[in-house]
């Protein structure tokens, strides 16, 4: 052997020995065994969180009646209930990097059980806003996040069937609580349902308990030349950021397309490997960990690279990902934080007001109502989560339209008068209202890159907390002025079908951006 090649030899073993030391790709998903297990819990969370969340206009009816504080105060339970659960999204991340799902989800599981117990005592309005709201959102929100994040760890050729599986619990959960709701009320008293539900609740501990993180492949003298492969994989970071996958599944090259910008959380390099806590598993740390859209439609993202690294993260540093405002000078990002805001002050109003309403206009059962609402929401996930992995659908014109359509059908639900008038708004509306749920993070991928899918998430939960709060008190304000809830479903409506609207001048602005950035580059050549 020549002097030359010992040096190269040397230099490719030294590499290699660093690739092991310096970063460790994560074994592929197993895309099945256990991981259905985990689903299976997923949907069940769903099912009692979202339902009693989704379901709570029942209690509203209730509470109205019973404390007489009117529409606006009593609206502020459900607005700081949802605001607190989307708004502690960052610190459940946190959390979940440093001590796992499992204890998360159980320690939210205890905390929003005890205050939903401790509500049926409360002698006034202002009580159950700080019990239900921020008690049982705080508590809400910490099992949330890890229902996702377990289910995506899990899967990846089958992602967009398994958190389509478990987000379906939440329709689920909306179509049998609204019923059981009332059926409890009628025979225990809002107070006896209260403490029937909080213990309902307690069952997310035994399902947070299969959260199992995803076991490691051992090394073995068969996979030790496997992971040297994936470590000197020759997919590089400059090429995620050159190379965006459009929201009508095509590739466009960097000379054409959106450069984004790396994140800094996301795409420093690689520090020596540091043993793992024995609680924390850093998976938030995974750039796709949010993302619920089959991994096999990002063609760039099929094989593990060096990108796709678990390592150990402190509290500080996830919040300090996940609230990075630095996205905020993006045109297309604020524009569809300004959509998720205008979606969010008027997603829930239907939710809570779809059953005072009827009850003014003389409706018997106005509870089924909203369990229509969640079946046909619960059909629309998976047949709108179905379509968005096909090659040939647009997903951000499909997200758009199934937006403008809620919006237009909720301020059309005033012209209905009778049962099967508002059956069928229930039936339009959550079926397309699936879609904001189902395809925010598949069309922030398309929109943003991969890479900046932790950063924009957590910034999009922080709007959609605060417009959380706005829309139900200021429907009640207007019920308060008006005595009547068409100007509610009105603004309800105007909201949600701008915010589709105005997400259709999204592709007039990447055209514009790629032909200024195809004019630079072209500049750039010419010196």
């Amino acid at each position: 052997m020549s002097l030359s090649a010992s040096k190269n030899s040397k230099n490719e073993n030294t590499e290699i020995e660093d690739s092991r030391e310096g970063s460790e790709s994560p074994a592929p998903p197993p895309d099945g065994g256990w991981g259905w297990m985990v689903v299976f819990a997923s949907f069940m969370i769903h099912i009692v969180t979202d339902g009693m969340t989704y379901s709570f206009g029942v209690f509203y009816t209730e509470f109205l009646i019973y404390f007489q504080e009117g529409s606006y105060k009593t609206a502020w339970i459900v607005s700081i209930l949802v605001g607190v659960t989307l708004s502690s999204g960052p610190i459940s991340s946190s959390f979940v990097n440093r001590w796992g799902c499992q204890l998360v989800t159980v320690a939210g599981a205890i905390l929003s059980s005890v205050c939903v117990v401790a509500s049926a005592f409360a002698g006034n309005v202002l009580t159950l806003i700080f019990t239900i709201g921020v008690g049982a959102g705080f508590g809400f929100g910490l099992i949330y996040l890890p229902a996702i994040v377990s289910v995506t760890v899990w899967f990846e050729r089958y992602r967009s069937l398994a958190t389509g599986i478990a987000v379906c619990g939440s329709g689920l959960g909306t179509f049998l609580f609204a019923p059981i709701t009332s059926v409890l009320i009628s025979n225990y008293g809002w107070r006896g349902a209260m403490v029937i539900i909080g213990g309902l609740i307690l069952n997310c501990i035994p399902l947070g308990l299969m959260f199992r993180p995803v076991p490691e492949r051992p090394r073995t003298p068969v996979t030790e030349p496997m992971l040297q492969k994936q470590n000197k994989s020759p997919l590089k970071k400059s090429q995620s950021t050159e190379q965006i996958v459009r929201a009508n599944g095509k590739t466009d090259n960097g000379d054409v397309a959106r450069l984004t910008l790396s994140q800094p959380a996301l795409n420093k390099h690689h520090e020596p490997k540091q043993p793992h806590s024995r609680h924390g598993s850093g998976i938030m740390n995974r750039p796709d960990v949010l993302y619920q859209g089959s991994m096999t439609s990002l063609a760039r993202f099929r094989a593990p690279s060096p990108e796709r690294v678990i390592a150990p993260a402190e509290s500080k540093s996830i919040l300090s990902e996940m609230l990075d405002f630095s996205l905020l000078v993006d045109p297309i990002f604020i524009l569809f934080a300004i959509s998720n805001f205008l979606t969010s002050i008027g997603f829930y109003i239907p939710y809570v007001y779809t059953v005072p309403m009827s009850k003014s206009m003389g409706i018997e059962n106005p509870a089924f109502l909203i369990s229509i609402i969640g079946a046909s929401n619960l059909i629309g996930r998976i047949i709108l989560g179905f379509i968005s992995d096909k090659p040939w659908v647009n997903r951000l014109m499909a997200y758009n339209l199934s937006l403008t359509i809620a919006g237009i059908s909720t301020a059309m639900a005033m012209i209905c008068w009778e049962f099967w008038g508002l059956a069928l708004y229930a039936t339009v509306f959550g079926f397309t209202i699936g879609a904001y749920v189902g395809l925010t993070s598949v069309v922030l991928v398309d929109l943003l890159g991969l890479e900046k899918l932790t950063n924009a998430f957590g910034l999009l939960l922080l709007f959609q907390g605060v417009a959380s709060l706005i829309g139900p008190p200021l429907a009640g304000r207007l019920y308060d002025a008006t005595q009547s809830y068409g100007p509610a479903f009105y603004v309800a409506g105007g909201t949600i079908s701008l915010s589709g609207l105005i997400l259709f001048f999204i592709p007039m602005i990447n055209r514009r951006q790629s032909n200024k950035q195809w004019g630079q580059a072209t500049a750039l050549q010419q010196i």
